[in-house]
């Protein structure tokens, strides 16, 4: 998690960089500016979690900076800092949505206990962000109450939902066909037929789909994705390889199918920078 400083007081960031364990929440950078303009070229470059920022900062203030991150990075949770206790001050926090509101001078201890609270809200939006993008293959948002019902699914369907479903496990074929009471080797007949691709192509298609749709729409680091993605699958390595080197990824994806081939054991796919 990222914290970022933002006051037009030096000696006020300076104390605070100091005086709270930042290691203890955890932290893992901590950034200043000093005033709108610097702290606006701090969210341009890096990935910021909480703002800590004071209220007046001339020519501009600190509302009219929360604002101007909100319309551009989602999820920046707000502490504001000021020695105005001044109503109006705490209501126009409260209407911007700030996360707290610590009157200055402030114990160390008062800014850090805040700081924690706000380090859990950002976990629990990240772990949100993560669900909602597994449970986009796993059949689990909306469009999924739109399905029918198991007991109207032919076994395929049910076959394909489990996969869905399970997309970030190691799936056998074994696996797939006790969960949904057939034989494995007629599953496979049965899913050719049905089709057109064979079981073992349509899992690796799907992992493909996950990973792809993770890099887009999340903030999830990318070796995350390939272990919790791909795993141990040689197969779903080779095939992210194999658009890799045809050009078809971005640089993120490639650097996902490095590593795919450090995760997967068992690839001896060489793969170039």
């Amino acid at each position: 998690m990222n914290v970022l400083i933002v006051d037009d007081q030096p000696e006020v960031v300076e104390s605070m960089v100091t005086g709270v364990n930042w290691k203890k929440i955890p932290v893992e950078q901590v950034f200043t500016a000093y005033s709108v303009k610097e702290a606006q070229s701090v969210f341009e470059r890096e990935r910021i979690d909480v703002l800590l920022c004071d209220i007046e900062m001339p020519p501009t203030n600190g509302f009219a900076l929360l604002r101007w991150a909100q319309e551009r990075f989602s999820g920046v949770v707000c502490i504001f800092l000021s020695a105005h206790a001044e109503f109006e001050y705490a209501q126009e926090a409260v209407k911007l949505g700030s996360f707290d509101y610590i009157l200055q001078p402030a114990p160390y201890a008062e800014i850090e206990a805040a700081v924690e609270r706000a380090a859990g809200k950002v976990r629990e939006a990240e772990n949100q962000r993560r669900y909602n993008a597994y449970a986009k293959y796993r059949g689990e948002d909306e469009s999924a109450e739109k399905e029918p019902d198991k007991t109207e699914q032919t076994p395929i369907q049910r076959a394909m939902t489990y996969i869905r479903r399970n997309i970030d496990k190691d799936l056998s074929r074994a696996e797939i066909a006790d969960a949904i009471y057939l034989n494995p080797e007629y599953l496979s007949r049965l899913f050719k037929k049905e089709t057109g691709a064979s079981l073992n192509d349509y899992i690796v298609t799907e992992k493909m789909r996950a990973a792809q749709s993770l890099l887009s729409d999340t903030n999830i680091p990318v070796s995350l994705i390939a272990t919790k993605v791909f795993l141990r699958n040689t197969r779903a390595c080779r095939r992210w390889n194999t658009v890799r080197q045809s050009g078809g990824l971005s640089c993120k994806a490639r650097f996902l199918s490095v590593n795919c081939c450090k995760t997967v054991t068992k690839c001896k796919i060489r793969v170039n920078g």
